[in-house]
């Protein structure tokens, strides 16, 4: 059972779920209480988009009044969930972080939430996302330190999640909008195998690149609502014939033999901040046998350019009807990115997309060796202003590769800003990914305790 003594911003998603079927609080309590925090708390931070009491009491008398009919409470009864305001919602607005979009709602959920409710998840509300998911910043500030970016895209799911409003957040990424954000706001955060999450109701930006992630404060509960969420929904090409996974499990189950992990430098470690840098060699140093040092293969120095390629091309086709029809809303930074897509031939994209498949191959031996690769999450801590989400470039090969990989927060420099150590796993090999990391967590934190 959950620590009465926790404060409601403290709990983790799975232990909010133990702490109502406790009896200890009722749904509706719960989500009051926790209403009255977030409304203090964001009025600085600016995580939400979106939030409505009358649309959260709603779902709360829903799950408590089931509950008192005698009907089995889902795994996840009661556990509020931030959705990023890309992701469709029925009882909140979907407005893609733009006025061209603004008081939108969908005629339904997203597969991805409606799969969160049928488990008794209550939606909170929308999350902050930059505009259209692309790199135009929102008004959201990193709970670390205001002054700061909180990353992006997934901007308000993150601090949302640092600042204890919500256990447990949806944002998506197409190069770094999950991962880097978790590494900047100090939280866990997994970024999926390519098609393991349906991505129907999810605003298309980049078709061959969007993934669905998930930021919470431990890996256990990403395990839980990952399982919850994956499978075939039947209208996603990218999902076709993927069914549910077993994920938690076989998370929170331990390894048969102590993993092993390699460090990569990648080829954009001059580019990491120096005091970053240390702080990589110096958790190398500390995981001792466990980790080792090695090269990447070639073939990712030409990753950057493939994806961008890919990328811009597919927003503009995604952006079509705003460009049409309602151009002077869209940001100087993305007119001129979709006028841009507009003049890059159609046989780089091919080239590019066929790429994908050669660079999450590439791998193959490394995965033969080793459990995860790790490397930075980030060039540095998150940059001073919101003028910036900063750089995506150490999520970069693996969202153009389609592999798992996950943010762990266990570092902190002297500014006092987290930083985070990246994880990457084998395509569809989240579980392992998982599982691994949960490991890896633990012996870090023994090591520092010793």
């Amino acid at each position: 059972m959950a620590e009465p003594t926790k404060n409601v911003s403290d709990l983790t998603a799975l232990e909010v779920r133990e702490h109502l079927l406790s009896g200890q609080e009722t749904v509706p309590e719960f989500m009051a209480k926790l209403g009255r925090f977030v409304d203090g708390a964001d009025k600085a931070i600016h995580a939400f988009a979106h939030r409505d009491d009358r649309v959260v009491d709603l779902q709360a008398d829903n799950l408590q009044r089931d509950r008192a009919a005698g009907h089995l409470p889902g795994p996840l009864y009661g556990v509020p969930v931030g959705v990023k305001d890309i992701i469709d919602t029925m009882d909140f607005p979907t407005e893609y972080g733009s006025p061209i979009h603004a008081g939108r709602y969908s005629v339904g959920d997203a597969t991805v939430v409606s799969r969160l409710r049928a488990a008794g998840a209550v939606i909170f509300g929308k999350t902050v996302t930059t505009e259209f998911a692309t790199t135009h910043p929102g008004p959201t500030c990193n709970p670390h330190n205001l002054a700061h970016t909180p990353g992006g895209s997934s901007s308000g799911s993150a601090a949302a999640v640092a600042a204890g409003m919500v256990p447990v957040a949806l944002g998506t990424q197409t190069n770094g909008s999950v991962i880097r954000p978790a590494s900047f706001c100090g939280v866990y955060a997994l970024k999926p195998s390519r098609g393991l999450l349906p991505r129907t109701g999810v605003l298309d930006q980049s078709p061959s690149l969007d993934e669905i992630g998930v930021f919470a404060r431990n890996l256990e509960d990403i395990a839980k609502l990952t399982e919850i969420m994956s499978g075939d929904d039947g209208h996603d090409s990218a999902s076709a014939r993927q069914s549910p996974r077993r994920l938690y499990d076989v998370a929170v189950s331990q390894p048969p033999l102590p993993p092993k992990f390699c460090f990569v430098k990648t080829p954009w470690w001059d580019d990491v901040e120096p005091e970053a840098r240390e702080a990589y060699e110096a958790f190398v140093a500390h995981m001792g046998e466990n980790v080792e040092v090695v090269q990447l293969p070639d073939i990712v120095k030409q990753v950057a350019p493939w994806l961008v390629t890919v990328n811009e091309i597919e927003l503009g086709v995604c952006l079509q009807k705003e460009w049409l029809h309602h151009r002077e809303l869209l940001s100087e930074p993305l007119r001129a990115r979709v006028e841009k897509s507009m003049t890059m031939p159609g046989t780089n994209y091919l080239i590019a997309k066929d790429r994908m498949f050669h660079v999450m191959n590439a791998f193959d031996e490394y995965f033969a060796t080793y459990d995860a690769i790790l490397c930075p999450a980030a060039l540095g801590t998150a940059p001073h202003s919101l003028a910036s989400t900063g750089n995506p470039i150490m999520q970069t090969v693996w969202s153009f590769a389609g592999l798992p990989s996950v943010n762990l927060p266990l570092l902190t420099l002297s500014n006092g800003l987290p930083l985070g150590v990246q994880a990457v796993g084998s395509y569809q090999n989240d579980a392992r990914l998982l599982r691994s990391s949960r490991w890896l967590v633990s012996e870090f934190i023994k090591r520092n305790m010793a």
